[in-house]
């Protein structure tokens, strides 16, 4: 099943996933983005900490009016333990991600979109980079529940990138963002540079969370006898016999690609989630992410 970009990118149901969930941080980030202001030592659970800008959407019971009335600004106040955070979230633009019945692009794009929307539910900024040739913003950290359907587009009209190179893009992730910001990676993680790409991010500083969206078909592959596999990355047609000592030993080898990759994220003190691009949006926030953390 392949989806194109025109194609609207979440359901009116889907929404409901950003107004009733929300992000799960472990520690505070302790450099933030331009237009953020560091926390004055804390040490209350409700102790005012900063201010920030209204937004529209926010709760007006939460502007400071004596501040409105001396500087004509409208301010929201913010408690220590509610301080604002940065959601970055990461696409994987290489090729591969345009393989599956449901594409594992698309199915990025939809998770994306929900976690993005919920940081900016709850007063956060949010912004969308590409891994690709390097690293693209798709859409720069923002803050506002009004700017989510500017980023739903951006992400729907995000494109496979015809060069990868991810290694350097994670580079260029830790110098821009290092230690400013939480991230979610959405990869498929079908690349022979994956396990540097995990040590670049979890060596940026940052809190991160990767979620490894595969295709059912990669999964379970359900092709016995003669086939040709297409190599989405450029290296041509490929012919296969496929008998069941061969997938066999494709499932005990892509198991144990699968274990590494897990182990890898977490040594280096990432969230990991596994998905399969088939699965509902709500089956794999209800039940895959709160699991592994990342929501509740």
């Amino acid at each position: 099943m392949t989806f194109m970009g025109t194609e609207r990118l979440l359901d009116p149901q889907d929404f409901e996933l950003i107004r009733e969930l929300s992000l799960v941080t472990k520690k505070r980030v302790t450099g933030l983005l331009i237009g953020e202001q560091r926390s004055p030592i804390q040490s209350g659970g409700i102790e005012f900490a900063d201010y920030r800008q209204y937004q529209v959407g926010d709760d007006l019971r939460r502007i400071d009016w004596l501040v409105f009335l001396r500087l004509r600004q409208l301010l929201i106040k913010l408690c220590a333990e509610e301080k604002e955070f940065t959601l970055m979230l990461i696409l994987d633009l290489s090729k591969s991600m345009q393989y599956g019945e449901f594409e594992k692009l698309w199915s990025a794009k939809k998770i994306a979109a929900i976690l993005g929307g919920i940081a900016l539910h709850d007063g956060n900024r949010a912004g969308v980079l590409g891994l690709g040739n390097g690293l693209r913003e798709l859409a720069p950290p923002t803050r506002g529940r009004s700017s989510l359907t500017e980023m739903i587009n951006k992400l729907a009209k995000a494109n496979p990138s015809q060069r990868f190179h991810p290694v350097e893009g994670v580079r260029h992730f830790a110098a821009r963002y290092g230690r400013k910001c939480m991230f979610v990676f959405l990869s498929d993680l079908l690349y022979p540079e994956w396990e540097q790409v995990i040590r670049g991010l979890g060596a940026s500083g940052c809190e991160g969370f990767v979620l490894q969206i595969l295709a059912r078909e990669e999964l379970n592959p359900p092709y016995m006898g003669e086939i040709t596999l297409d190599d989405l990355e450029g290296w041509g047609e490929v012919p296969l016999h496929v008998s069941k000592e061969i997938a066999r030993y494709y499932m005990a080898e892509f198991s144990a690609f699968l274990n590494e990759t897990r182990r890898t994220c977490l040594r280096r003190g990432l969230g990991h989630a596994l998905l399969s691009s088939d699965l509902s949006l709500a089956h794999s926030f209800h039940t895959y992410l709160k699991q592994e953390g990342l929501i509740c």
